[in-house]
C-alpha cells in the first residue's frame, strides 16, 4: 500500500474568517505568512531547516528509501525489537482483546488490565513501589517537573539535558538553576547557597547527544547529602544498562529506591510511551497532578502488549545488550581512526563531531552516498560549533554494517568548517 499524504487544501477561504477573499491571497500576503517565510529563509541561510526523512521499511537494521536500501543508524531501536515478531504477536494480540484504543484518559476508564500489569513490571525494575504510564516519554518529564516543582521548590538541572526536562522546567514555573555538564563541584555549590525550602536534581542518565553517563554515584551521593529530590531520566539506558536491562543505577551497582525514575517504551523496549517508577506516595501524587497524565488519553493496548513481550526478551536475551555495546565500541574506535572526535560516548549513541552545521549536513550526504543513513544534528539541539552525525546502533546490526561507516568516510575533501579526516 502506498503511502499516505495529506490531501492538498482548497484554494477557498475558510468560512467564517474576516477578510477572507475566497482565494487564498489573504494569508499568502498577510504579515503572518510573510515572517514564517522570513525565519524559514534564515534557517535555510544557516544549514538549519529540517525535514522529515520516511523509509518505506520497517525500522530495521536496514531500510528503505525511494527505492534505495542504507544501513540504519538514527533509529533508537537498540536492542532490535521494535520489529520483532514476537512484539508484533503480543501487539496484535492486545488488540484483538481489548480493540485500537482506550479512547480516553486512564481516569475516565482508559485502561486494561494490561496497562496495570505493566506498572507493576516497569515499577520492579528499581524496586519500586508504584509507576504511572504515559503517552511518551516526553510528556512523562513533562509531568514529572511540572508537578513536582512548585512553590518553593529549586531545580539543579544537569547543562545537557533534554528539552522534555527543560520543557518541564518551564512549565513549573520556578526557579531552575543550570550546572555544567556533569559537574558534580558546581552541582554541590549551587546547592549549598540554595535556601529553597525544597530541591529537586535532575538529569538524563545516558545523554541523548555525546552518549556518555551521568556519573550517577557522585549524583547520587550529591542529592542525599543535601537531601534533594533526585529525578533521573533513563530513557535510553532502559534495556540497555544494567544486568538485566534495569538502567544505569543497576549498572553502577546502586540502590536508590528514593530516585525517581522517567523512563520511556520508545526505545530499546520497541513500543512507544513514558512511565514514572518511584515510592507510592509519589506516584499518587504525579496521578493527581500531573496534567499530561490526566488529559491525555492513554496508551493503545497495542503498545501495552508490546512493551509486555519486550520485557520478556529483555530478561530472557542479556546477549542483545552485549552486542549493542560491544558494536558501539567498534564504531568508536573507527572513527577515532580516522581522526574523528567521537566524545565522551560510552553507549549506543556514537557522535562524530565535525563543527559546523553545513559541515555536518557534508558528511551526511557523503554517508548517504555510501549506503549510510545517518542524519547530521545541528543547533539549536546542540551547541554553536559542535554539529555532528549521530549514530545510533542496534543489536542487530553486523559487524559489515559498521564497517559500512568506514568504508563511506575514508579521507578526502569535506566542507569548510569541518574538523574530521582530509
Amino acid at each position: 500500500m502506498g503511502s499516505m499524504r495529506s490531501p492538498a487544501r482548497s484554494s477557498r477561504g475558510s468560512p467564517g474568517v474576516a477578510g477572507s477573499t475566497g482565494t487564498g491571497s489573504t494569508w499568502a500576503g498577510s504579515t503572518w505568512a510573510g515572517g514564517l517565510r522570513t525565519e524559514l529563509a534564515a534557517l535555510d541561510a544557516r544549514s538549519l531547516r529540517r525535514s522529515v526523512v520516511t523509509p518505506s521499511s520497517g525500522q530495521d537494521a536496514h531500510v528503505e528509501i525511494d527505492d534505495h536500501r542504507y544501513v540504519h543508524f538514527t533509529s533508537n531501536n537498540y536492542l532490535g525489537l521494535a520489529t520483532d515478531a514476537r512484539l508484533k504477536a503480543a501487539a496484535k494480540d492486545a488488540i484483538d482483546r481489548y480493540g485500537t484504543s482506550v479512547t480516553a484518559s486512564r481516569l475516565l476508564a482508559g485502561s486494561t488490565p494490561l496497562h496495570d500489569d505493566l506498572e507493576r513490571r516497569l515499577a520492579a525494575l528499581n524496586d519500586h513501589e508504584a509507576c504511572l504510564l504515559f503517552s511518551a516519554g516526553y510528556l512523562a518529564n513533562l509531568g514529572v517537573m511540572s508537578a513536582l516543582a512548585g512553590p518553593g521548590t529549586e531545580v539543579f538541572s544537569d547543562a545537557l539535558n533534554h528539552a522534555s526536562i527543560i520543557d518541564g522546567c518551564r512549565l513549573a514555573r520556578t526557579r531552575v538553576r543550570v550546572y555544567p555538564h556533569a559537574d558534580m563541584e558546581a552541582l554541590s555549590s549551587l546547592l549549598a547557597e540554595s535556601t529553597a525550602e525544597r530541591k529537586i536534581v535532575v538529569s538524563e542518565t545516558v545523554f541523548s547527544m555525546d552518549g556518555d553517563l551521568a556519573p550517577l554515584p557522585e549524583l547520587l551521593e550529591t542529592a542525599r547529602r543535601f537531601e534533594a529530590a533526585l529525578v533521573l531520566d533513563e530513557a535510553h539506558a532502559v534495556g540497555v544498562f544494567g544486568p538485566g536491562g534495569e538502567g544505569t543505577l543497576r549498572h553502577f551497582g546502586l540502590e536508590a529506591p528514593e530516585a525517581i525514575i522517567v523512563g520511556t517504551l520508545s526505545k530499546a523496549l520497541g513500543s512507544v510511551g513514558g512511565f514514572v517508577s518511584a515510592q507510592s506516595d509519589v506516584v499518587e501524587y504525579l496521578l493527581n497532578k500531573a496534567r499530561p497524565f490526566i488529559f491525555n488519553t492513554a496508551l493503545p493496548p497495542s503498545a501495552v502488549g508490546a512493551a509486555h513481550a519486550a520485557l520478556d526478551v529483555v530478561a530472557a536475551e542479556p546477549e542483545r545488550r552485549a552486542r549493542v555495546l560491544a558494536l558501539a565500541e567498534d564504531l568508536r574506535t573507527r572513527l577515532r581512526d580516522l581522526g574523528l572526535d567521537a566524545g565522551p560516548s560510552a553507549s549506543p549513541i556514537v557522535p562524530a563531531i565535525v563543527g559546523t552545521a553545513e559541515a555536518a549536513l557534508d558528511v551526511e550526504a557523503r554517508l548517504r552516498a555510501g549506503g549510510v543513513l545517518a542524519k547530521a544534528v545541528r543547533p539549536p539541539t546542540v551547541p554553536e560549533g559542535t554539529s555532528r552525525i549521530r549514530f545510533n546502533l542496534m543489536a542487530t546490526h553486523s559487524e559489515a554494517d559498521v564497517a559500512a561507516v568506514t568504508a563511506a568516510l575514508q579521507p578526502g575533501p569535506l566542507a569548510a568548517g569541518t574538523t574530521g579526516p582530509t
